[in-house]
């Protein structure tokens, strides 16, 4: 049921965020999209019931009013990639902060926060569930992300909150584990590990994704909670890689774990040099050899989510989209 006031949705640019917000706008819900370059949001102006409002986490000042009105807050915005650990700090924790503050301020009937199955570390522990204690990670995308989680608990006395812990994000438009990974096998650059090293992707389709996001803003029993969100059938990373190898029409060979490390090391060390954030870092290739499995059940019983899309019909949707957007030959 869509709401008189708006909803405010950051990372509306994003690989998830610009997928909830079109399904929003689809819906007739007016959503205050909050976008660090409005330059880019020539999509999101394209739909209907849009306000664009200007805000980057990293400048804390830039949010201030940006909840006013809203019933709800999605907050998807986060630094993904890289090795600036100063920049994960000011986006992750210090703009979620900043953020929570004016959820808070405005009084807003409920912020999901998007938060990721990464908290749980690189634990090789089968069926984690959401009580499973988190590790200690010096990466800074889980250190931050793990740091940040804690301190949206924290707004839980002062508004109800809910979390949704993102599995690995696949699909259509979906840049970490879809987008990067064919490009990057285009270029050569990414071998599947040899199948002793390989861990585990715990994926979750895009589609399914929103459904689980859209239902958690609405259900009386997600207030307070904090849920896993994948669709339940993990994928060898390299099995993975080989089927995302098989759509691009390259022939690849595994590597083992060391071998992978060692790249990753050389082709941080190379952006270094040039003055550049490295894309790749050998914190990476941990998560590509981490074997944790993720379980699902409580978002299932509690809210009855069940992915719509199954993972063979997935596949085929993203092969469809990536050749319609060119990063796949049509032949």
């Amino acid at each position: 049921m869509k709401s008189p006031k708006p909803i405010l949705v950051t990372g509306a640019t994003g690989s998830i965020g610009s997928v909830l917000v079109k399904r929003l706008s689809e819906s007739g819900q007016i959503v205050r999209a909050v976008v660090r370059n409005p330059d880019r949001a020539a999509t999101l102006r394209s739909m209907a019931n849009i306000e664009i409002v200007s805000g980057d986490l990293s400048k804390p000042d830039s949010l201030r009013g940006c909840a006013e009105g809203c019933s709800q807050v999605y907050h998807c915005a986060a630094k993904l990639s890289g090795s600036n650990r100063a920049a994960f700090y000011a986006i992750n924790v210090t703009g979620t902060q900043a953020l929570i503050n004016e959820a808070v301020r405005s009084n807003v009937e409920r912020l999901i926060y998007a938060s990721t199955i990464g908290v749980y570390g690189f634990s090789e522990a089968e069926n984690i569930t959401e009580e499973f204690p988190w590790p200690k990670c010096d990466l800074p995308y889980i250190a931050t992300k793990q740091e940040a989680e804690r301190m949206v608990w924290t707004a839980a006395e002062q508004i109800p909150i809910t979390v949704a812990r993102l599995g690995d994000v696949v699909g259509p438009g979906q840049y970490a584990w879809t987008i990067s990974f064919i490009e990057k096998i285009n270029q050569g650059m990414l071998k599947p590990p040899v199948d002793a090293d390989s861990g585990f992707l715990n994926p979750v389709y895009i589609d399914n994704l929103v459904d689980a996001l859209l239902l958690m803003s609405t259900h009386p029993a997600a207030h307070g909670q904090a849920f896993n969100v994948v669709d339940g059938t993990p994928i060898g990373i390299s099995d993975y890689i080989r089927r995302l190898s098989q759509m691009a029409g390259k022939r690849t060979f595994a590597l083992p774990a060391i071998a992978l490390k060692g790249a990753a090391a050389l082709l941080m060390g190379i952006d270094l040099l040039r003055g550049r954030e490295a894309s790749i870092t050998p914190g990476v290739i941990d998560m590509l050899l981490h074997k944790a499995t993720i379980n699902a059940e409580k978002i299932r019983v509690v809210l009855g989510w069940t992915p719509a899309i199954n993972q063979e019909e997935a596949f085929r949707r993203t092969e469809q989209w990536l050749r319609r957007e060119g990063y796949l030959s049509s032949t």
